[in-house]
């Protein structure tokens, strides 16, 4: 009896837990049908990029790694995936079709971010070196600053 429960209690969980999931993609349903109006191309990496950085503002997590991949037996696995898929449908969605082909097999929004400035960006724009130089101040190794070591 105590095993019929047990599974009977998994499989609410379970439902609750998809349950969740549709709820909060659907709560996302807003933010997905107003794509990002600029595409990327070869020439305006720097434009948009701040148009992304904007619209994203509050997913930002799923590009700068605020917000890493969860082992898949974790029960916030399948939030984060939802999520990191929304935010890289963006990024995909953003793209001159031309490019989409050299992205969409990338796994992670982060991934798909960090590919895009490694083949976009040519260390003109002010904005991503700052961005740059604001990230290697946060660096720590252990407890001590980058500085220390």
């Amino acid at each position: 009896m105590a095993d019929t429960n047990f599974q009977s209690s998994e499989y609410l969980f379970s439902y609750a837990l998809d349950e969740l999931t549709t709820r909060m993609t659907e709560a996302w349903t807003i933010d997905i049908a107003a794509p990002i109006k600029i595409k990327l191309d070869d020439t305006n990496y720097a434009l948009w990029t701040q148009v992304v950085d904007m619209y994203i503002s509050c997913k930002l997590g799923y590009l700068n790694g605020d917000f890493p991949q969860p082992p898949q037996t974790d029960l916030t696995f399948r939030r984060w995936h939802t999520y990191n898929a929304i935010v890289k449908g963006w990024l995909i969605n953003s793209m001159d079709s031309s490019l989409i082909g050299n992205f969409i097999r990338v796994p992670t929004a982060k991934m798909v971010w960090d590919a895009i400035a490694t083949t976009y960006f040519y260390g003109s724009d002010t904005s991503q070196v700052y961005d740059l130089w604001r990230r290697v101040t946060h660096l720590k190794q252990s407890s001590g600053s980058l500085e220390t070591f």
